[in-house]
């Protein structure tokens, strides 16, 4: 499976130099490129990628900060001049962090790094085909500027609140400030918008009637629009 990256880097010869780096890894699949950080993150409103490389210090907005507007967070791979930011960027489970300029053999051991994250997430399925990236167990949410990670079969439910998303798990809840539709295009096949305020974990259901499910003691509204869809992804007998 190849890792759908982006490159963020606001000097126009290291963004050119990583971007052949890229082109030629077969492993990768490079998706675009940005020299300004605001159109990275509206590009990533509506495309799901798997890598970000960042460069640390940029202009407007620094590495840092745009991972602070990050709702849910893929693999990231600093890339500075500097090393004095190394403790700072670990804060944030980057990946790797990379002094530049970037080399060949820097780049491959950083997307081995990579490779080896999404294997140690990803859940352990016998006589099923391979899952991407997205359907890995674990996510990243932003809250109070550090990212959590959460657990997908955990969580019971989502339900939207505005601009912010409450997250329900079996033990706890956690609010994010992002849209639901972020959350839906990251939860994989075991999640079901059935209604436009709540997305819904299929496993965790106990009771489903004429209009409403149950999970856990919460119950929750059917759209009219989703329900035939609602019912056509649960194991009916």
């Amino acid at each position: 499976m190849k890792l759908r990256s982006i490159i963020l880097e606001d000097s126009k010869i290291a963004r050119i130099a990583l971007e052949r780096l890229c082109m030629n890894h077969n492993m990768l699949d490079h998706i675009a490129s940005f020299e300004n950080a605001k159109d990275a993150l509206v590009f990533l409103e509506e495309t799901e990628i798997d890598l970000i490389w960042l460069d640390v210090e940029m202009d407007n907005m620094n590495g840092f900060e745009f991972l602070n507007e990050l709702a849910v967070l893929p693999a990231v791979i600093m890339t500075t001049a500097s090393t004095e930011y190394a403790y700072e960027a670990f804060q944030y489970d980057i990946v790797d962090y990379i002094h530049k300029p970037v080399t060949k053999p820097r780049l491959n051991l950083a997307i081995e790094k990579v490779q080896e994250r999404i294997k140690n997430t990803e859940p352990i399925i016998s006589n099923e085909p391979s899952k991407t990236t997205q359907d890995a167990d674990n996510i990243y949410v932003k809250i109070d500027r550090k990212f959590v990670r959460i657990k997908k079969s955990a969580i019971l439910y989502i339900e939207n609140f505005g601009d912010y998303v409450k997250i329900f798990t079996e033990k706890e809840s956690f609010v994010v400030l992002t849209p639901l539709k972020n959350m839906e295009k990251k939860l994989g096949d075991s999640f079901f918008r059935v209604h436009r305020s709540y997305i819904v974990n299929l496993n965790k259901i106990l009771d489903v009637d004429e209009n409403n499910l149950v999970i856990q003691n919460k119950v929750i509204p059917i759209s009219r629009r989703q329900k035939a869809e609602f019912l056509k992804r649960l194991n009916i007998i």
